[in-house]
């Protein structure tokens, strides 16, 4: 990683084909040269100027792209010495998804499929891999909740953070875990919706105590159709929400 610096790297932007869309365009070429580490974390872009030049693109359009990429902190604008590649720390790139998704109820249900299609995979590779330690850790936040019932809304939605982080853990997938770590930190903002109501809470428990029944058995399929199940009713109940 490189550290921050006064001079831009010595790299080379292509031209920008002049088709609609050409803010996006600017967006892309700069994303991808972050991805190929043609520029990295620190770094500070070329002007405006030279960008648009080199891109063969007015200002306005470098501007807006440039604006964009710092609004979704790929990019840092700092007052008066540039605009630089921020830290690309999975918590800074997910921040204005979770402010999106805590606003837009299509949104969460976009996030309900996304889960759906991950997490039961999560769940069958939890089964094989888990330790006693992770069994014995999930049956123990299966009593607690028993325990607190559904009236400790803010504990339940702690439980039920832990549990499906646990479980991820439980794949010992490093590759999963990052992926998870960003859903995640988005998944939190569906909570706000699905947890409102003691009912919903007492399906979730239930659901959970189906998928903690499945990994204990190390049943690969039950623990997956489980958690499937569970994902499936968080969808349904955000698609009743955003009807009301």
């Amino acid at each position: 990683m490189s550290s921050s610096s006064s001079q831009p790297p010595a790299v080379t932007y292509e031209p920008i084909s002049r088709r609609a869309g050409l803010p996006d365009r600017v967006k892309s070429q700069l994303l991808g040269m972050i991805s190929a580490g043609q520029l990295a974390p620190g770094d500070r872009l070329a002007p405006e100027r030279e960008l648009a030049s080199e891109m063969g693109v007015s200002r306005n359009v470098v501007r807006e792209a440039i604006r964009s990429l710092v609004d979704s902190n790929v990019l840092e604008a700092r007052q008066g010495a540039g605009v630089f590649v921020g830290s690309l720390r999975m918590e800074s790139l997910v921040e204005p998804l979770s402010m999106v998704l805590s606003l837009d109820s299509a949104s969460l249900q976009s996030l309900a499929q996304a889960r759906l299609a991950i997490e039961p995979g999560v769940a069958a590779l939890a089964a094989v891999h888990g330790s006693e330690e992770d069994l014995e850790a999930l049956e123990a936040l299966m009593e607690e909740g028993r325990r607190i019932g559904t009236e400790d809304s803010e504990r339940f939605m702690e439980i039920d953070v832990e549990l499906h982080e646990r479980i991820v853990r439980m794949t010992d997938n490093p590759f999963l875990m990052r992926i998870m770590e960003g859903v995640g930190r988005l998944a939190r903002s569906s909570r706000g919706f699905t947890n409102v109501f003691p009912r919903m809470r007492e399906a979730a428990h239930a659901d959970h105590e189906r998928i903690v029944a499945a990994l204990r058995a190390r049943n690969t399929e039950g623990a997956r159709e489980a958690m499937r199940e569970h994902i499936a009713h968080v969808a349904d109940t955000l698609a009743d929400e955003s009807e009301h």
